[in-house]
C-alpha cells in the first residue's frame, strides 16, 4: 500500500469521477485506475463502484477513506515536525474566485503564497459566486471565494469560513446623466435605473441580484462576464452597477468610474471561503488558507 493510492482514492471520492480525479491529480486516467485496482487487490475488497454515471465508494470504501484521510493528516504532521517552517511544499491548488476578489485581494494572496512556497502551482478561475459554488460542489475547484448568496445558504456538504463583510454600493460612469452630481441615492430610485450585472450565465441569478431582488424588481439591461467590458459599458453612461464597496474603490482609481452610496439602505454582503466537506485538506491547502485569512484580515478588519 502506497500513500499515493490513498490520495487517488480520496480524489475520486471528492470528484465522484475517475477522469476528473486523474486530471486533478495530474496523472493519466489509466494510471489512476490501475493504482486503485492494485489497492483493491492488495486489500481483497472492492473500494469503488464504477458506473456510467461516475464512481462512488462502496460501503467498505467509505470506512477505509476515513482512515485514509487520518493517515495523510498524520503524514503531514510528521513532515511539519521534521522540517518546521523550512518544509518545502509541492503540489497544485485550484481556486475559483468572484471578480470582486480577483481584482482586490487575490494578487496579494497569490504572490505572498508563491513567495513562501515557490514549488506550489495555483490555478485560478474567475466566475460569478453561484457558478463557483457549483464548481466546488462538483469537485472542479478545491476552493472558492464567493459572496454569500441565497444559493449558498441552501447548499449542503460545504465547509466555509467567513473572511470579511462589506456592503453594496453603486458605480457608474463619471458622465452618467442619471447619476450626475450625485454622491448618494435612495435604493428605490436606484432600482428603477438600468442595471448591469456581472454574470457568467444568461440568467439573472447571481449574488448581487439575490440581494437586490429582496427589495423589488430590478431592471437588468446587461449581463457580462468580463470586467473590462463592464467598465467600458459603465463609462458610456447608460447604466449603473451594484458592487461591493471594496471593489468600487478599485474601479474609481481609473478616473472613469465614480462611486455612489445608498442613503437609505445597508445592503450587507459577506465574503466566504468555501470547500467541500468531503475534501481532504492537504498541508499545502492548510497553508494556503492561512495566507488567505491573513491577507483578508489585514486589508479588511
Amino acid at each position: 500500500m502506497r500513500l499515493e493510492q490513498l490520495s487517488y482514492l480520496i480524489a475520486v471520492h471528492e470528484s465522484k469521477s475517475i477522469s476528473l480525479a486523474a486530471e486533478r491529480s495530474h496523472i493519466s486516467q489509466p494510471a489512476l485506475s490501475s493504482a486503485i485496482s492494485k489497492l483493491e487487490d492488495e486489500l481483497g475488497v472492492v473500494l469503488l463502484k464504477r458506473t456510467n454515471a461516475g464512481a462512488q465508494l462502496t460501503e467498505m470504501g467509505e470506512q477505509i477513506i476515513v482512515i485514509a484521510k487520518d493517515v495523510l493528516n498524520k503524514v503531514d504532521e510528521i513532515k511539519s515536525i521534521a522540517h518546521g517552517d523550512s518544509i518545502e511544499l509541492h503540489g497544485n491548488i485550484s481556486m475559483a474566485v468572484d471578480p470582486s476578489i480577483n481584482i482586490t485581494v487575490m494578487p496579494e494572496i497569490l504572490t505572498t503564497f508563491k513567495h513562501d512556497h515557490p514549488k506550489v502551482d495555483t490555478i485560478l478561475k474567475v466566475g460569478e459566486s453561484n457558478n463557483i459554488l457549483r464548481d466546488v460542489q462538483s469537485g472542479k475547484a478545491d476552493f472558492g471565494m464567493i459572496l454569500k448568496t441565497d444559493a449558498f445558504s441552501k447548499s449542503k456538504d460545504i465547509n466555509f469560513k467567513e473572511l470579511f463583510s462589506d456592503e453594496l454600493v453603486i458605480i457608474s460612469g463619471n458622465n452618467c446623466e442619471m447619476t450626475m452630481d450625485s454622491a448618494t441615492m435612495t435604493l428605490k430610485n436606484a432600482l428603477t435605473l438600468p442595471i448591469l450585472l456581472y454574470n457568467t450565465e444568461y440568467i439573472t441569478d447571481c449574488g448581487v441580484s439575490s440581494v437586490l431582488q429582496r427589495y423589488g424588481d430590478i431592471n437588468v439591461s446587461y449581463r457580462v462576464d468580463n470586467l473590462e467590458m463592464m467598465e467600458k459599458i459603465l463609462s458610456q453612461g447608460k447604466t449603473i452597477a451594484f458592487v461591493p464597496q471594496f471593489m468600487a474603490d478599485e474601479y474609481v482609481k481609473s478616473n472613469k468610474i465614480k462611486k455612489i452610496t445608498l442613503s437609505d439602505a445597508h445592503l450587507e454582503v459577506t465574503i466566504l471561503l468555501i470547500w467541500l466537506n468531503r475534501h481532504h485538506l492537504s498541508l499545502v491547502e492548510k497553508e494556503f488558507i492561512k495566507v488567505i485569512k491573513t491577507v483578508c484580515s489585514k486589508r479588511y478588519k
